[in-house]
């Protein structure tokens, strides 16, 4: 079993909290991970990692390099940024290194390649990014969330692992009813399971685009028998309050949750972003969802995400430029017709989830270990 992992999470939740997931199957398996963290985020990374006792440590950012200057400058920063990686993995003296993708993990990649430690990388998007697509000339294995859109520009052998998700996702077993009583009981809520739950939410980022059309599709229903809940992000519940003030049916808006298992399964439709956790969740949680692409993902990733989990039949991906107000209305009034139907159609999500692929990307590791 290998003891000593280093886990270089780039700079955006999309990278660390995989990444995370990763290092506490690792420490429950009684190993010793270490993260790497930087960007902006590493005070609320930090945090997660120690409430799980997982050690980490900061490292300098290398943004992704814009224009000749931007070039020059990344390349000043690297330099520097792969001799305090070299310091700070001799120190820790991995028996292996794994990458979560973007720029940001270039140096330490290449530093633990220069000290001959063995390099993996891991990709969270159908198609694989540039940092990514680079290191896989230096890696071993590239461990895959979703088949590759991409795959000839892939250096190394590719397996399709999964997404890591949170154990509490993974593991989650609540029935609706189960579920939407948990949700009652914190929210102060009066929903019924008797009644379809439509949940909607945009992510990390990109959920004004959601946020603007839902709410007026959703009052241009006929029947109204629904209920709805609505995670609006950080900033945006006095705007959402206003869009649904008039409402009749029953919703509740909160801001965000760290508990997205309860809302998966009390819910029997599902609009969203199709960033990688997310298709990777709905696929566990066997959902129909209506998938909008965030429009300015690099190299619109989640476009390619959102055909993936559509070529199973448990989803409609409308994009951004597309959406309008009587769409998503008469999409939603499509799913009020049936709302059995479409949980046949979720059902057919199933066949893609990995619900275990924190596991399969460290067994992975090792027996890739066990064959050098």
């Amino acid at each position: 079993m290998i003891d000593r992992l280093l886990i270089v999470c780039g700079g955006t939740g999309g990278h660390f909290y995989p990444g995370l997931s990763i290092a506490t199957e690792l420490r429950n398996r009684g190993g010793h991970p270490r993260l790497f963290i930087t960007g902006r985020q590493t005070e609320q990374q930090g945090r997660a990692a120690s409430e799980k006792g997982i050690d980490y440590e900061i490292i300098s950012p290398a943004p992704i390099p814009k224009g000749l200057k931007g070039k020059f400058s990344f390349v000043i920063k690297l330099l520097k940024s792969i001799l305090e990686s070299r310091s700070k993995i001799k120190s820790f003296r991995p028996e292996a290194v794994l990458v979560m993708g973007s720029f940001h993990s270039l140096a330490p990649a290449l530093a633990a390649r220069m000290m001959g430690i063995p390099l993996f990388a891991h990709d969270g998007n159908a198609r694989i990014g540039k940092a990514n697509l680079f290191l896989s000339r230096f890696s071993k294995q590239l461990a895959l969330s979703f088949p590759p859109v991409d795959s000839g520009g892939i250096k190394c052998g590719w397996t399709v692992t999964g997404m890591p998700v949170r154990q509490q996702i993974a593991e989650c077993r609540l029935a609706k009813p189960e579920a939407v009583g948990i949700i009652n009981s914190r929210l102060g809520t009066s929903f019924s399971h008797e009644f379809p739950i439509i949940l909607v939410f945009g992510g990390s980022q990109g959920a004004e685009g959601i946020n603007q059309k839902v709410p007026e599709a959703f009052k241009m229903q006929g029947d109204e028998s629904f209920q709805v809940i609505h995670i609006c992000g950080t900033g945006n519940m006095d705007n959402l309050g206003k869009a649904y003030s008039d409402a009749t049916f029953k919703y509740k808006i909160i801001e965000s949750s760290g508990e997205m298992e309860v809302f998966y399964s009390a819910s029997d439709l599902v609009i969203c972003r199709s960033g990688g956790s997310t298709v990777a969740e709905l696929a566990i949680f066997a959902k129909f969802a209506i998938l909008i692409p965030y429009p300015h993902a690099t190299d619109n990733h989640q476009s390619d995400n959102a055909d993936f989990y559509c070529s199973s039949g448990a989803g409609i991906k409308i994009l951004e430029k597309e959406l309008s107000v009587n769409k998503l209305a008469s999409t939603v009034a499509f799913f009020m017709e049936n709302p059995a139907d479409f949980a046949e159609k979720g059902a057919l999500g199933a066949r893609l989830a990995k619900p275990h692929a924190s596991s399969e990307i460290l067994q992975l590791i090792e027996n890739l270990q066990l064959a050098i």
